[in-house]
């Protein structure tokens, strides 16, 4: 089996090649941006995407040059142990329309994004029998040797949506965020609190197996999980129509735009037709689900577990 120090090895060399990916394509959007010729654009501005616009310091009046500083964006906008939650990434959903030269560019780093994915699964595989505290604490010192203290994994892996070949139309819509409610055990809880402190040094997550503990028999039974998507996602679709009567058209689902979709651009820069939505849904008019009686505060909040009331 392969020695994790040798698999830990492959990792500073993959994020560098990761970074100069992004500034590649970065510098390439920043072109046709200062471009004469103009080419075509359509970013939503729903308040997440605002605040990121924010963040990276750029406008939506410059739409391939914000573009460029998101997909740019690798590390943490907020340092480490700041508070932030870590698992949040920096969205804008939209289209750009952009040449065969800037699709190739982004295959590229998504080649490299896959690469560098890979390794880090594979180093932490073969840290599998450590705790996972001390796994991400490795993985972090990795990173910080490489010169990349503050690299976002989750901005590191997610790929940028491509439109492989030019569709004659593109849909876009609203997929609003969703809640999802499960059942869980007391065993359940207790492993993954262990696990989020082995060495048992953090105060809060001792707490709150000291809480679990003295969950009373009767109540065991109401321990629910609550996991909210907190943002809804933009559904970007291509329409293939075909050329011959005979045949059917073709429909493929390209995904979730958290970033900007690259769409080939015709002759004149533009994208091929599309649906327009509102910068945000519109509110739900469904009833509201018959789980309210879910606690307003979590139980657990490190595990984001509730308990469930009496009716």
């Amino acid at each position: 089996m392969t020695d994790y120090r040798e698999r830990a090895r492959t990792i500073p060399p993959l994020l560098e090649q990761l970074h100069r990916g992004a500034s590649d394509l970065r510098d390439a959007l920043e072109q046709l941006q200062d471009a004469g010729k103009p080419w075509q654009h359509y970013l939503l501005q729903p308040p997440f995407a605002q605040e990121a616009a924010q963040t990276l310091q750029a406008s939506f009046e410059r739409p391939f040059s914000l573009a460029a500083a998101l997909y740019a964006q690798l590390d943490y906008a907020e340092p480490l142990g700041s508070g932030a939650d870590a698992r949040a990434t920096l969205q804008i959903p939209g289209l750009l329309a952009v040449p065969e030269k800037t699709l190739n560019l982004a295959r590229q780093l998504n080649n490299h994004k896959e690469a560098f994915a890979n390794a880090i699964a594979e180093y932490r595989s073969a840290l599998e029998a450590r705790p996972m505290a001390e796994r991400d604490r490795n993985v972090r010192e990795i990173l910080a040797g490489a010169g990349y203290p503050r690299a976002h994994l989750r901005q590191c892996y997610r790929l940028v949506l491509l439109c492989r070949e030019r569709p004659d139309a593109l849909t876009l819509s609203w997929i609003k965020a969703r809640k999802s409610i499960r059942k869980v055990t007391v065993e359940w809880c207790e492993k993954k609190l262990v696990q989020l402190d082995p060495t048992g040094a953090d105060p809060g997550i001792q707490y709150q197996r000291q809480l679990l503990a003295g969950v009373p028999k009767s109540q065991q039974e109401d321990l629910r999980q609550v996991q909210v998507q907190s943002r809804p996602n933009l559904q970007v679709a291509e329409i293939f129509f075909s050329q011959e009567v005979d045949e059917e058209e073709r429909y493929h689902q390209v995904g979730y735009s958290s970033m900007p979709v690259l769409v080939s651009a015709n002759e004149a820069g533009q994208l091929p037709e599309f649906t327009r939505v509102d910068h945000q849904p519109s509110a739900s008019r469904r009833r509201q689900r018959r789980d309210l009686a879910i606690a307003n505060e979590p139980f657990l909040p490190a595990l984001r577990v509730f308990l469930r009331q009496p009716r």
